[in-house]
């Protein structure tokens, strides 16, 4: 009777060991292995550069569009933001006027 109480705590001891050392092993194996590489280095993207005549945006002749004057927000327009937030869509674009 008496191997049986001492038996149960040398066993689980013995458990706690085997597994401790084995953690230590996996641990001491894993450092070793270890690389520590630099981060690579940052490249910054350039987009090309379009070509004028594909933008559309450089006139250089006597026949160049009138544009119109834009007109300044004097502050954000929390009426159309709380009508979007609400679900309604903007009204439809007017049709241009033909003269």
């Amino acid at each position: 009777m008496c191997a049986l109480g001492i038996l149960r705590p040398l066993v689980l001891a013995g458990i706690t060991g085997v597994s401790t050392l084995v953690i230590g092993f996996v641990a001491a194996d894993r450092l070793a292995h270890t690389r520590f590489q630099a981060p690579p280095s940052l490249t910054i993207a350039q987009a090309p550069l379009p070509e004028p005549a594909t933008t559309g945006t450089i006139v250089q002749n006597a026949e160049a569009p009138e544009t119109k004057p834009v007109r300044a927000m004097s502050g954000f327009d929390t009426e159309r933001l709380n009508a979007l937030m609400r679900g309604e869509m903007p009204p439809a674009p007017a049709a241009p006027r033909r003269r």
